[in-house]
């Protein structure tokens, strides 16, 4: 009786404590979450920033520009110190976005700045106050704050005596040693995306193992004791993470490691799982936005995969694979198990060879690490050393770009997984059903999870032969148009009469290749580069590889920007007849009549590149086609003032596609939309884009005509074709 009541008050007690930490670490958290929440949106701003005005704005940059995925404009948080608003200088203090393009990258984390920026309110949930855009490029008025300068000089001369077998393997280096990705192309970013391998480029916790137990080894070996081995260890944290940035994956594992240190110098049993659970709530108290970060989420989840499921996967494979490749496979699935809710949520399905890709790459991971941080640490006084050592280093990130390059090159590189609600809840259950094979005790419960598998896996083999059967009978055999799934982006096949035309390209080479290379495309008859930027045109290398182009159809508007020049000179390279359009300008593809409704001659009236956007419209016996590229609601207003060409008979008639301009954005003009009343409307837009396309105010006007609306960031690539008098599509995910 006395045991049962000891058990009873034990259990009570660390109840009680478990209670009274959470609920502590609620009120914390709360509280912390309110003060950085009115500090990053001061009244004072709030009213220019709602009203998209622009101002003379004072910042300091609080992190290095970064790049983008899939795009070529960069991003950085700032704190604005003070603000002009009519005539008025504010001092405040507000956390905001700075968005720009290349110029961006030579600015300075840590220095302050000022120009002349336009204001915009950011989406609900974001940390940031506001987004900007400066006008101009940026003034320095300080250098960045003396305590950077080791850091930045020993980053400097790391990036400035890197070398490798060529630019993307030189990059990966970086990547893996301090978290730099500038030097990577966003080819090989897809590539990896694609084979779950972006987390090699993310500084995380395996980076800090590495670097914290070499060090904690070697002062052991020198016979340092507890006192100095945790000194060194947590001087070494704190080093790391100035060196590489404070990420949120970072953070994580430097806490925790640091936990960790302190148990063992105290002489405490260590509890990974406790040190984990400490760093997320430390964290989240100190800063509780990184609740909504993705990185932050995907590091205590694949560590926490790592913590439960590694031992229990390797004891079972030990029984039927060799033990290193037991250890391999088990670290690598019991990590994205865990993550698998998470991942889900970025992007569309599962990673078909992101195991086999994961487990090939990861034994490469250390000596890239440990070559990496000792080039880092010596770059600044023995330059050919630190050569030699990042050039050793990039030739095991070669191999990992081999190893993406392969995997994302083959076919069904995405398996097919339900979105939405029932997605996530069947992820979960696949979490359940693992956790309760490998760790339950009881055999009705082992059963019960070993059951579970065998149908979650009946599924996704089901599922996989579903894929392959489509793939194999995708595109329609009589397909005449398909949006390709080339992301925040357009890429637009047409073809008659065994003819081929391209509207744009997408912004990267891998997905309009790979939607081209399933289409059979060989020879584009013609190619209509709507306008230079780079979500249209910066895919055109991947769009040439290996094929006859006729004639390309470019835009007559004066863009200076290096993304025209680069394209213009890339097409004349390849010795393609480039023609300028204008308004009215007629032609045939196959069976297929086109005109141009859009820009004028030598685009006289429009304000921008957008504006100047080449605007088609395709009529055939069977249907109907526009293509308005980016143009908006002026330019639409514009060419629908022109003539009557929208109130044709044959648009009624026949069945028209819609090709939504500038990714279903706002900028529409909905009278237009609401005359023409086309069948099917083809969205092509990225999944999750930071932009908000498409918007539910257009995509409220194209339901209110009772048209069909398809989009590639829900169902991939979209191929149609004309049957019976209306439209027939088929889609296939991640082509």
């Amino acid at each position: 009786m006395a045991h049962v009541c000891s058990a009873d008050f034990l259990f009570g007690y660390f109840l009680k404590r478990t209670l009274l930490l959470l609920v502590s670490s609620l009120l914390l958290g709360s509280f912390s979450f309110a003060v950085q929440h009115s500090a990053a949106r001061p009244s004072q701003l709030q009213s220019s920033v709602q009203g998209f005005q622009k101002a003379a704005v004072t910042f300091e940059l609080l992190d290095e520009p970064k790049r983008f995925s899939q795009s070529r404009n960069y991003s950085a948080s700032i704190k604005i110190s003070s603000v002009t608003i009519a005539g008025k200088q504010v001092g405040l203090s507000a956390r905001g976005l700075l968005r720009g393009d290349l110029k961006m990258n030579y600015l300075q984390r840590g220095a302050k700045y000022t120009c002349w920026m336009a204001l915009s309110p950011t989406a609900a949930g974001e940390r940031a106050g506001f987004k900007g855009r400066c006008n101009d490029l940026p003034i320095q008025i300080s250098p960045a704050m003396k305590e950077n300068d080791l850091v930045a000089g020993l980053r400097a001369a790391f990036m400035k005596n890197l070398r490798g077998v060529d630019t993307n393997s030189a990059g990966l280096v970086a990547g893996l040693a301090i978290g730099d990705v500038s030097l990577l192309s966003l080819g090989l970013l897809d590539q990896m995306k694609l084979v779950s391998l972006t987390h090699l480029t993310a500084v995380s916790g395996a980076n800090c193992a590495i670097v914290l137990g070499m060090l904690y080894l070697l002062v052991r070996r020198l016979g340092g004791g507890r006192g100095w081995r945790l000194g060194v260890g947590i001087a070494a944290l704190i080093g790391y993470v100035q060196l590489v940035g404070a990420q949120p994956s970072v953070l994580r594992a430097a806490v925790m490691a640091a936990s960790v240190l302190i148990g063992v110098s105290l002489g405490r049993k260590t509890a990974p799982m406790s040190a984990l659970a400490l760093s997320v709530i430390v964290l989240l108290i100190a800063d509780p936005w990184l609740s909504v970060d993705f990185g932050f989420a995907l590091s205590v989840a694949a560590t926490a995969g790592l913590l439960i499921l590694a031992q229990p996967i390797t004891t079972r494979l030990q029984l039927h694979l060799p033990g290193w490749l037991a250890i391999a496979v088990s670290v690598s699935l019991a990590a994205q198990i865990l993550c698998l809710p998470i991942l889900l949520q970025l992007q569309a399905g599962i990673a078909t060879y992101s195991l086999p890709a994961n487990v090939l790459a990861e034994p490469l991971v250390a000596p890239v690490t440990v070559l990496g941080i000792c080039a880092c640490l010596i770059a600044w006084l023995f330059p050919p050393v630190a050569w030699c050592l990042t050039y050793l280093a990039s030739v095991a990130t070669w191999l990992i770009a081999k190893i993406a390059n392969y995997f994302a090159s083959q076919q069904n590189v995405t398996l097919a997984w339900p979105v939405g609600i029932a997605g996530a809840a069947l992820s979960v259950c696949l979490i359940i059903a693992f956790l309760l094979w490998f760790k339950a005790e009881p055999t009705g419960l082992r059963n019960l999870g070993l059951t579970s598998l065998a149908l979650i896996a009946a599924f996704s083999v089901g599922s996989i032969g579903f894929n392959l059967v489509r793939s194999a009978n995708w595109p329609l055999r009589d397909w005449q148009v398909v949006a390709c799934d080339v992301g925040q982006g357009d890429a637009l096949v047409i073809r008659s009469a065994g003819q081929i035309a391209l509207i744009d390209v997408g912004r990267e080479n891998l997905p309009v290749n790979r939607c081209l290379q399933k289409l059979g495309v060989k020879r584009i008859d013609l190619l209509v580069l709507t306008h230079f930027d780079m979500d249209h045109i910066g895919g055109l290398s991947g769009a040439l590889a290996n094929r006859q182009v006729g004639l390309a159809l470019v835009s007559p508007f004066k863009d200076e920007r290096w993304g025209a020049t680069g394209t213009n000179r890339l097409l004349a390279n390849a010795r393609i007849k480039m023609v300028s359009v204008e308004r009215n300008m007629t032609g045939t593809l196959g069976q297929l009549q086109w005109r141009v409704l859009n820009p004028n001659r030598n685009a006289s009236g429009a304000e921008s590149s957008n504006d100047a956007s080449i605007t088609m419209l395709w009529r055939s016996s069977e249907f109907n086609l526009l293509t308005m590229a980016d143009l908006g609601e002026k330019g639409q207003r514009r060419i629908a003032g022109q003539d009557a060409w929208w109130r044709d008979s044959e648009l009624q008639t026949k069945p028209l596609i819609l090709k939504v301009s500038h990714h279903g954005s706002a900028d529409q003009f909905g009278e237009l939309i609401q005359a023409l009343r086309p069948d099917l409307s083809l969205v092509s837009v990225g999944k999750n884009n930071s932009y908000g396309h498409p918007t539910l105010k257009t995509l409220g006007i194209l339901q209110a005509t009772g048209s069909k609306i398809e989009r590639t960031d829900e169902l991939g690539s979209i191929a149609v074709a004309s049957r019976g008098g209306g439209l027939v599509t088929a889609n296939a995910p991640g082509g």
